[in-house]
């Protein structure tokens, strides 16, 4: 069974400068308590990540997988490619200009799971994804451009 998560935050910075974030994958595990390790498998002609392989630990699962990105202006998006744990992984951040120096975030995921977990755990796994999504997001984006 899919589930799916949606957050929403403004973060008091530029497209560009949350863009950079983002396209700096192997730093997730910095910022992102569910990334153990991160490699970029392949990259396009401007150094934007294409393939990239993560090792995960959510809700007591770990998985390593390879998800696929694209790029678009103010806005990036992945796919899973392959993984042990899921059959499907689709996110998206969505970016929009306030015009006031700050960026309107959407933040969606879907994820099917090959294995069957208890609903309180999936709950607080996307509370989880959610919160880093969005407010682990700002806290990097500001740590790094404020």
């Amino acid at each position: 069974m899919a589930v799916s998560v949606q957050s929403v935050i403004t973060i008091e910075a530029g497209i560009p400068e949350i863009m950079a974030v983002l396209a700096d994958v192997e730093t997730l595990v910095d910022w992102s308590d569910a990334h153990r390790a991160v490699e970029v498998r392949e990259a396009d002609e401007d150094g934007w990540p294409i393939l990239v392989w993560e090792r995960i630990s959510q809700a007591g699962i770990t998985d390593e997988m390879v998800v696929k990105y694209e790029w678009y202006d103010g806005e990036v998006s992945w796919s899973l490619v392959e993984s042990g744990a899921m059959k499907a992984q689709n996110a998206r951040y969505q970016l929009t200009d306030n015009g006031d120096g700050t960026t309107h975030v959407v933040f969606d995921l879907e994820v099917d799971l090959k294995i069957k977990i208890p609903g309180m755990l999936v709950k607080k796994a996307q509370k989880g994804i959610a919160d880093t999504a969005t407010k682990g997001l700002r806290k990097e984006v500001l740590r790094r451009y404020s």
